[in-house]
């Protein structure tokens, strides 16, 4: 499978879905009845953060984040009308690497991120033929990746989130029956 990415990192004080990125894995599937399935996927997913320069409205100020992870969703799929199924379950993402810049260049004083990402999962898809499916999904950190700079917690926010808004293609070796 593969796809596209837009992310955001909830408690980094930007917003919007700005930073572009890449999900490409492969997995496998059990099927559990007539319409359902569970499924099991290693991706390498791309996330982070972005704020472009608006040097037509005088702010030079840059900022990128990015954040890669191996990640393992686990997805309960069901099919819910036709040629549309839902889907929906945990994933944990490994971090593999990332990297902080400004206008100025790579950031050195950072607070680190966690190794682990726990996110929910969400899919709305359509079967293209046996063999392809096309999924919009959507990914939400349910523990924050780094704490807020300086520790700061209020109520529930504890600290920075990643979401992810996908838009897959997944091509299956062996065709589904319809």
């Amino acid at each position: 499978m593969g796809g596209v990415a837009g992310t955001q990192v909830s408690g980094d004080q930007l917003s919007g879905f700005d930073k572009g990125g890449i999900l490409t894995g492969a997995g496998v599937k059990m099927k559990l009845g007539t319409k359902s399935d569970l499924g099991f996927r290693i991706l390498y997913f791309q996330k982070g953060s972005r704020k472009p320069s608006d040097l037509e409205n005088g702010d030079p100020s840059y900022y990128l984040l990015r954040i890669n992870y191996l990640e393992v969703p686990i997805l309960y799929r069901n099919k819910i009308y036709k040629k549309f199924f839902v889907e929906a379950g945990p994933s944990i993402g490994f971090l593999v690497g990332s990297s902080e810049q400004d206008q100025d260049g790579e950031l050195a004083f950072r607070t680190e991120f966690n190794d682990l990402d726990f996110s929910a999962a969400l899919g709305l898809g359509y079967s293209l033929s046996p063999k392809a499916d096309f999924t919009f999904g959507y990914y939400q950190s349910l523990i924050p990746v780094r704490p807020h700079s300086g520790n700061a917690q209020y109520r529930l926010n504890h600290g920075q989130y990643n979401s992810s808004i996908t838009f897959t293609l997944t091509y299956n070796l062996i065709p589904r029956g319809e």
